[in-house]
């Protein structure tokens, strides 16, 4: 199984996340933004998988994505938003834009994020 850092401001969500997919049989490391997840990717374990949320404080995640494209090409990035206040999704497209394999607005079931990851895998 991959082992996934999951990036999240949100301690609920990066929680739910992390649990839902320990159960599912992956190792999971877990950050609450873009700078602590850089600097586990710099660390001496790599992920095989990031999940990431847009919309976070210190580095939020559209600069994320693109450090991790620069440091990392070949890993997989799921990123993931609510939009923020004004529910804009804007922010998902341009995930994509800079190097996101595929996107996910909040809130979502763990059936998705598992079928999004198998999707991943499997092409």
């Amino acid at each position: 199984m991959p082992t996934v850092l999951v990036i999240d401001d949100d301690d609920l969500i990066r929680k739910m996340i992390s649990t839902m997919l320990k159960k599912s049989g992956f190792t999971v490391m877990e950050a609450e933004n873009g700078n602590k997840g850089m600097e586990l990717l710099k660390g001496n374990i790599k992920p095989d998988l990031v999940i990431t949320d847009i919309l976070m404080p210190d580095k939020e995640g559209l600069e994320t994505i693109s450090e991790i494209r620069a440091l990392m090409p070949t890993i997989k990035i799921i990123a993931i938003s609510g939009g923020g206040k004004k529910q804009d999704m804007t922010f998902l497209n341009l995930a994509k834009q800079v190097g996101a394999e595929r996107v996910l607005q909040k809130p979502f079931r763990p059936s998705e994020l598992l079928n999004i990851i198998s999707e991943i895998y499997d092409n």
